[in-house]
């Protein structure tokens, strides 16, 4: 199970996507390009490092943009164009609370599929890992000059 800020569990469960159905838009001759063009433009959302932070955040409840710009480290005018494209995006929602803007993740998917990612980057980070810290082989282990 990973570990971090895509580890949590969304408040509504969100189904995981059934690998036969899944490429139901897929032919022999590929995605029709108009869906491709909305695949690519979500995955272009997804990287900025800012804006995956930001989803983390959210992932774990509604915040003010002034909160997400102190748990960010970033300026507001920062957080508030990556905000927007978020919400541009169907990513993030918006709400006014008196003087102050809340914001929400939208699509209860993202949380499915940057849970997927962070396990995959984990996975390979272990293995990795076990490659760089192999034991020596018996032979040179008494081996001395």
């Amino acid at each position: 199970m990973p570990t971090g800020p895509f580890s949590f569990t969304p408040p509504d469960p969100v189904p995981t996507p059934d690998p036969a159905t899944a490429w139901q838009h897929f032919s022999e001759e590929g995605f029709p390009d108009p869906l491709l063009d909305l695949i690519a433009e979500r995955f272009r959302l997804l990287g900025e490092p800012v804006r995956l932070k930001l989803l983390a955040i959210l992932g774990q409840g509604e915040r003010s943009v002034s909160e997400l710009v102190t748990l960010t480290g970033a300026s507001q005018p920062n957080i508030s164009k990556h905000l927007h494209a978020l919400a541009h995006g169907g990513l993030v929602q918006r709400r006014k609370v008196g003087t102050s803007i809340i914001y929400t993740v939208a699509d209860p998917s993202i949380r499915t599929l940057c849970s997927i990612v962070c396990a995959g980057v984990q996975e390979r980070l272990h293995a990795q890992a076990r490659l760089v810290v192999r034991p020596a082989p018996p032979s040179a282990a008494g081996y001395t000059e």
